[in-house]
């Protein structure tokens, strides 16, 4: 992928009920579970609540697409309905605006990270709980291709100028555990080299990984479904360490309702039911060629290397598909941010009970960088705050403290606080030689230094550091033209 989202580190511990600050559960709303599982239900509401545009020009997929959807980043999410050399349309910009993911799951935005939290304290809570199904049929085999398997009919995008080739970037790999056969769900940047070809990078400490290796030792394949197109919440959900084979069952809590699978026609892996794409494979064993470049999250390519491979032996679909694709940068940065923020929120606010909120903003790639917001009890409250958040979440590489004034979704607003509250003489923590992301350039041998900036105002606040304030005026009561 050029996953990005697959950049999540390690989350140790995560959300639990009974944490402070937790959100009261909603009920279960049948139209968001659907628009949250099913991407053409998703598509549906994006357009119908003006959130989508429609490109309806043939567009090339070798850097046209990406070209035209960089211009809409951040904005209304885009779908291309003619693609050159495909029979299938281009979906792209489900995560890159937070507000839009607030719709789509019904909430404001910064509700979101707590969706996703509550609906991991329900699995801890029960793990039985929304058992999902294997059915025969679903909408991601209605169409069943395993003779003539070409993966260049897809219309896998070449985003950036230097990728090595066209990509899945935001598609499912279901595997299942060689020791237990339960099924584990990740995303992974995916190149194709071949009709029935594929390379893909595995980060360290993936659960992939380990079971790669458990079986290259018998000299076995590993067998696998890519799922392409599977909706938002078991999208968001397959991209978060740290819970095994409970994700689907995550992603079941976040709708409300269980998430199905269904049988695979070569593989003995199952597949998302709801999937627009099913990419049935098998890894090879002890075989690796070139995969790379690849734009990656930090906008920077990540290195050509000889990777791991895949031999695909079949591909299923829907009737009328819709490829889901995604361009690194505010999408992924978006999906760390919805989960990074809740998990450092929760576990610092148990030792720093001043912590407001938490904000990873995109100039951090959505998870180097975090702004606390702290509502101040006593001066050296934020240095605590600040060393608290590189320890629950150790990819962070500076960590910024403001006031409760302060709106920290404003970058102007945070540089300001810098500006005329920051005293780098007392108010700088410098943290040398620190874990840093196998991503970032600046990790040097695994190690970086990170810092920390205190931009409050000295505790007790004196009137030199009041704000200024305007009255609030309600414009519809004056004639304005």
């Amino acid at each position: 992928m050029k996953w990005t989202i697959r950049l999540f580190v390690p989350l140790v511990f995560f959300f639990f009920l009974s944490s402070p600050g937790w959100p009261a559960q909603a009920a279960p709303d049948p139209h968001k579970a659907d628009r949250l599982v099913d991407l053409n239900a998703c598509i549906d509401y994006l357009e119908k609540t003006g959130n989508l545009v429609r490109v309806k020009s043939e567009v090339d997929p070798v850097h046209e697409l990406a070209g035209i959807a960089k211009k809409f980043e951040g904005k209304k999410c885009v779908l291309f309905e003619k693609v050159k050399g495909s029979a299938f349309p281009v979906f792209m910009g489900l995560l890159w605006n937070r507000d839009t993911v607030g719709s789509l799951f019904n909430v404001p935005k910064e509700k979101v990270p707590f969706v996703i939290g509550q609906a991991i304290g329900a699995w801890r809570k029960d793990k039985e709980a929304l058992p999902s199904k294997v059915l025969d049929k679903g909408p991601a085999n209605e169409v069943v291709v395993t003779k003539g398997v070409n993966l260049y009919d897809l219309p896998a995008p070449v985003h950036a100028l230097q990728d090595g080739g066209p990509y899945f970037d935001s598609s499912v790999v279901v595997v299942n555990d060689p020791a237990t056969g339960k099924p584990n769900i990740s995303i992974h940047r995916i190149m194709i080299t071949g009709k029935d070809r594929l390379t893909f990078l595995i980060d360290p400490g993936r659960h992939l990984g380990a079971y790669l290796e458990t079986m290259e030792k018998q000299g076995k394949p590993l067998q696998v479904t890519i799922n392409n197109g599977v909706g938002l919440a078991p999208w968001l959900v397959s991209s978060v360490p740290g819970t095994g084979p409970g994700k689907a069952t995550i992603a079941s809590h976040i709708v409300g309702r269980p998430i199905h699978f269904i049988k695979a026609q070569t593989v003995d892996v199952p597949a998302f039911a709801d999937a627009q794409f099913v990419i049935e494979a098998e890894i090879i064993p002890h075989v690796r060629e070139t995969e790379g470049p690849f734009a990656e999250v930090t906008g920077y390519y990540g290195k050509q290397d000889k990777r791991w491979v895949m031999r695909v032996k079949a591909i299923t679909h829907r009737k009328n598909p819709v490829f889901h694709s995604l361009l690194s940068g505010q999408e992924v940065w978006n999906a760390v941010g919805f989960t990074a923020e809740a998990k450092i929120f929760v576990t610092v606010k148990q030792k720093v009970p001043d912590l407001k909120a938490v904000y990873l903003p995109p100039g951090g790639c959505g998870f180097y960088g975090a702004v606390l917001q702290l509502t101040k009890s006593r001066e050296g409250i934020q240095n605590e705050a600040i060393q608290e958040a590189f320890k629950a979440f150790p990819s962070l590489q500076w960590v910024v403290a403001v006031d409760d004034d302060v709106n920290i979704y404003d970058p102007i607003d945070v540089e300001w606080a810098i500006t005329t509250r920051f005293n780098a003489k007392k108010g700088f923590i410098v943290l040398k030689d620190q874990p840093g992301h196998i991503l970032n350039p600046m990790v040097e041998d695994g190690l970086v230094t990170k810092v920390g900036v205190d931009a409050t105002a000295p505790y007790p606040r004196t009137s030199s550091f009041e704000r200024v304030k305007f009255k609030d005026v309600d414009l519809g009561k004056f004639v304005i033209q």
